[in-house]
């Protein structure tokens, strides 16, 4: 456990969610769990997106630290037979830490997770995100249009906020206007109007509405859950605006009949949306302790078979021999040491805006789309395993890939 041996308690636990917050950010994790047990409460750490254990509360520290966490939350301390959230902020350097609580009953207490919204962890340029460099060129003449659609797909955690995020920063201007609309706003970006969502007092297509006559240049859109949302982004994209937003499919392709499933009408998305991309993340390997060895004959068929669809083949190496991965031998280390995006997108031309008209399954709008030459997220990761940034046992846990 990271923490074992590390921390004593005193009678009061004033200061030990302090202590535990600093630890996490020390360690790179981005979640704090607390889960209550029958022997005590088991504190994990969600660190590179993978959880690890920390410490072992007494039950009776674990209730003093549940009250002092829900103090500094602004949660109601009496309440525990129903879900809370709360917030609260400290200070790390001169950077102000945000930090989202979440509280649900269970048997045998509840249990807290804490999401540290570090602003550095989003501070990273489009250069940073490990967008193929074919991939990148071609998204920042595309976010620079003066109207359209950019939709960025992928599962919660993916990366997908982080990523608009860059787009925006890369994009603004003092002669530009950008306005969001999120759920809730958990990054403050300078110059930038930043609002966000209200239970069914202000949502997001309320919010949107709103915004529109707001004269903005860009607009994002934290994500699109219905057909009235997605139907005012559409026109907001086909009236002079530039929309960013999210959806949750399996891949940039399943964008369209997601939309579709909406409600949107499909003879609309060729004049409205410009890019569908789709994102996972991966642990990176650790540069300091990486290893690399030759490609088993099993492994060199099933990249042989990631490839094999790929219309531009300048992008492949042209010996394929060794793959690396992550020394094991330390139990302290796993590793890796951090994480980066595996990314593919599809741009909209004639051919595909009529393609789309009749609302295809996205399993034939992937093989229409592949003819553009540009990676899928099995190609673009295993490019990454072979060059040494991940791993082929990282990738194949993130997509599929053949066998």
């Amino acid at each position: 456990m990271p923490f074992a041996g590390s921390l004593y308690f005193h009678e009061t636990v004033k200061g030990v969610p302090e202590v535990v917050v600093a630890g996490a950010f020390a360690l790179r994790a981005s979640d704090i769990h607390l889960e209550p047990r029958e022997e005590g409460a088991l504190l994990r750490l969600r660190i590179d997106g993978v959880l690890a254990d920390a410490y072992l509360f007494d039950p009776a520290t674990y209730h003093q630290l549940n009250s002092r966490i829900k103090l500094l939350s602004g949660v109601k301390l009496n309440i525990a037979n129903r879900a809370q959230d709360g917030r609260f902020s400290i200070t790390k350097g001169e950077s102000q830490i945000e930090i989202r609580a979440s509280f649900i009953p269970g048997n045998n207490g509840e249990s807290i997770v804490l999401r540290l919204l570090d602003p550095e962890t989003i501070r990273v340029s489009c250069k940073e995100l490990g967008i193929h460099p074919k991939l990148l060129k071609r998204l920042e003449t595309e976010i620079r249009r003066s109207n359209g659609m950019l939709l960025t797909t992928g599962p919660t955690g993916s990366g997908k906020t982080t990523t608009l995020y860059s787009f925006l920063r890369e994009i603004h201007a003092p002669e530009i206007k950008i306005i969001t609309i999120e759920d809730p706003v958990e990054y403050h970006l300078d110059g930038i109007v930043q609002t966000q969502v209200e239970g069914n007092k202000y949502t997001f297509a309320e919010g949107l509405k709103s915004i529109v006559r707001q004269d903005p240049d860009i607009i994002m859109v934290g994500e699109i859950r219905d057909g009235e949302t997605a139907d005012i982004a559409i026109q907001a994209a086909l009236t002079g605006h530039f929309v960013f937003s999210t959806l949750h499919t399996n891949d940039a392709a399943g964008t369209y009949p997601r939309l579709a499933d909406l409600g949107a009408n499909p003879k609309s998305f060729g004049s409205a949306i410009t890019v569908s991309m789709a994102q996972r993340l991966v642990r990176k390997l650790n540069p300091d302790t990486k290893k690399e060895r030759p490609l088993t004959d099993e492994e060199k068929k099933m990249v042989a078979k990631v490839f094999e669809t790929l219309a531009d083949k300048s992008l492949v190496p042209e010996k394929i021999e060794t793959v690396w991965e992550p020394d094991t031998t330390n139990p302290d280390d796993t590793g890796y040491k951090g994480r980066v995006g595996l990314f593919e997108a599809i741009f909209m031309d004639d051919e595909l805006a009529t393609f789309l008209r009749d609302n295809p399954p996205d399993h034939e709008i992937a093989k229409f789309a592949s003819k553009q030459g540009y990676l899928t997220m099995a190609q673009d990761g295993v490019l990454k395993a072979l060059s040494g940034i991940t791993s082929l046992s990282e990738v194949a846990s993130t997509v599929d890939l053949p066998r």
